[in-house]
């Protein structure tokens, strides 16, 4: 009702405006005649076309309720016009419908669009990985015949296309995690220490080595799949932005206020204080990315967006030349 009477008050302000006139006009009449307009006379030619603008305006809102009904449940409760009343919306309900069925259409293709995307990375990303193992037990297997140098450089980058094949795969489930993850009851340090050992070759690659203080006795409610993910990027990180005096990657838990906490601490590069608050923003990469090696930008985004999913929060903190500390607190 609110709506409609704003809607109907410049035509209810013109109707009164023409009344006045009217009741005007009679009263110069009069005057000129040499008679004048008792007030009850001007009283009644007021509240009589008054009336009948009431009950005009009743058999408008009546006609056109449903419409105003509609539209103050809000955009999204708009499936469907309701019957018009008059040509006028007959014609915006015809276009409305036109435009929704549009919608509809190219929704429905994006959405398969997208599927298909989806299954094709899906299959790409373990057709790929097929070839990288291979490669790898070649390596190994070639180890003792092959330079040092150059063995260890192939390693290198066997490593870090299996962390882009991992990357890839992981950020399309992420479209589907609500059909890809199980909670469950994990051991903290065991699967760090899983995750750790994956790593065991770029720890000694890099010179850098972990250091585990977390309670073995400590349990977390996570998907084990996606955390040992999350916790492989932070690490990637850690190991990638090393310095040549960096020495150890410290893994610490704490339980305060009823709340776990997982510290993942280095004495690397540090992230410059302009960069730290983007860390998060996907294909960000920074002055890191660009002064030190490679960088995606999308580990941390993905490790964020995926802790969000788990209910975990993950926080950043940083100083340039001093390192890096990435702080995920369970929330049990």
């Amino acid at each position: 009702m609110r709506h409609f009477l704003k809607d109907s008050l410049p035509f209810i302000l013109f109707f009164l405006s023409q009344c006045l006139l009217i009741i005007g006009v009679v009263q110069l009449y009069l005057y000129i005649t040499g008679t004048s307009l008792s007030w009850d006379i001007a009283i009644y030619l007021l509240i009589l076309p008054f009336i009948c603008l009431l009950v005009f305006l009743g058999f408008r809102y009546y006609a056109l309720r449903a419409y105003y009904t509609t539209l103050a449940k809000g955009q999204e409760a708009v499936n469907e016009m309701p019957d018009p009343p008059n040509h006028l919306l007959a014609i915006v309900k015809r276009q409305h419908d036109m435009q929704t069925n549009q919608y509809a259409n190219e929704v429905e293709q994006l959405k398969q669009q997208k599927q298909m995307e989806f299954h094709f990375i899906q299959q790409w990303v373990h057709q790929m990985k097929t070839p990288v193992s291979v490669m790898h037990l070649t390596m190994q297997k070639e180890k003792y015949n092959l330079p040092e140098d150059f063995h260890h450089s192939m390693q290198e980058e066997l490593e870090r296309l299996q962390q882009g094949l991992d990357l890839a795969l992981y950020q399309s489930r992420l479209q589907k995690f609500d059909r890809d993850f199980h909670v469950q009851r994990v051991y903290l340090k065991e699967t760090v220490k899983d995750v750790i050992k994956e790593f065991k070759s770029s720890f000694i690659r890099n010179q850098v080595f972990p250091v585990l203080n977390i309670d073995e006795s400590i349990e977390i409610t996570t998907d084990k799949k996606w955390f040992r993910f999350v916790i492989s990027q932070i690490l990637s990180n850690a190991i990638k932005y090393s310095k040549e005096e960096s020495d150890k990657i410290h893994f610490i838990s704490a339980t305060t206020f009823g709340k776990i906490t997982l510290k993942v601490s280095d004495t690397g590069h540090g992230i410059p204080s302009q960069d730290l608050s983007r860390v998060f923003d996907p294909f960000f990469t920074g002055l890191n990315g660009r002064n030190h090696r490679e960088s995606t930008g999308m580990g941390l985004y993905l490790s964020k967006e995926i802790c969000d999913a788990l209910d975990h929060d993950l926080s950043v903190t940083s100083e340039i030349d001093q390192g890096t500390t990435v702080v995920i607190t369970f929330r049990q």
